[in-house]
């Protein structure tokens, strides 16, 4: 004969413990798309490795990844065979101002997805900067830039992209970035209408090729002495060679860190950049 066993029934402790439970799961899943339930959910679309990729529009603008051929790139030091090219949707103008702009350094560790919309494109799609049309070449570097490397990605893009006007191609950059700005005009000065190089430590052997090429240079006052000192210096000197296009901006209780911030801050900087063109 068998046994009846004694089961305790649940405590109403217990048992309203477990009914909350129950219904907080029913709603969690009631909330979710069917395509989550179904685990089928596709969420944004992803590039390679998994990484977001980003709209390709923003405001006027449209942005494509330029890869630079095996017969160009393999002369490269440095310089990574891809580049992100910025266009306005809608232009008036024949013939395009073309900014080039340098990251820091880290700035080419980063996939290319992840470059899009930073750096100057995102100040050029601000309201008050929005009159103004361009094209926005971004450039990566696994390291330190090489002033003959982009040369070369330059006559390229430029070659394949005829709206650029070559009478008004620019460059700016902070820190490896201004020091690329700074070091690509010191050997091609020739090259620009204008420089915007920002918390740099400027080379001054070779000044005499650069008295007619407008410079805005920007620094913080609380960076490192040989940039604080280095900036001035360089202004001083451009100035006794006979130029009248150099000028500097000095921030204030502004860090390396911190004027990278403040740079972007300055008001009539595309203003400035687009009043000058090469005879």
């Amino acid at each position: 004969m068998l046994a009846r066993r004694f089961v305790p029934s649940p405590t109403p402790k217990v048992s309203m413990k477990i009914a909350h439970l129950l219904i907080i799961a029913a709603l969690v899943v009631l909330g979710l798309p069917a395509e989550a339930q179904n685990g089928k959910g596709k969420g944004k679309e992803k590039g390679k490795g998994g990484l977001r990729k980003q709209s390709e529009t923003q405001g006027n603008y449209r942005v494509a990844v330029v890869e630079i051929p095996e017969g160009v790139a393999s002369e490269f030091a440095r310089l990574k065979p891809k580049a992100l090219l910025y266009r306005p949707i809608e232009t008036s103008q024949e013939k395009l101002p073309l900014v080039v702009t340098l990251h820091g350094s880290g700035g080419g560790r980063r996939d290319i997805e992840q470059k899009k919309w930073q750096g100057a494109i995102r100040q050029l799609l601000t309201p008050e900067n929005q009159k103004y049309e361009a094209l926005v070449l971004e450039p990566l570097s696994e390291g330190e830039w090489d002033p003959d490397s982009l040369n070369r990605m330059l006559d390229y893009v430029i070659g394949e992209n005829p709206d650029v006007d070559p009478k008004r191609i620019y460059c700016m950059g902070y820190s490896m970035g201004g020091k690329g700005t700074w070091e690509w005009a010191m050997n091609y000065p020739d090259r620009f209408a204008a420089i915007l190089p920002k918390g740099f430590i400027p080379d001054l052997s070779k000044l005499d090729g650069m008295v007619d090429l407008p410079i805005w240079a920007m620094v913080g006052d609380k960076d490192s002495r040989p940039r604080v000192e280095g900036i001035p210096a360089m202004e001083k000197a451009l100035k006794e060679l006979g130029s009248t296009v150099v000028k500097i901006s000095v921030f204030e209780g502004a860090s390396h860190a911190t004027a990278a911030g403040r740079s972007k801050e300055v008001p009539g900087v595309f203003e400035w950049i687009f009043s000058w063109e090469r005879e």
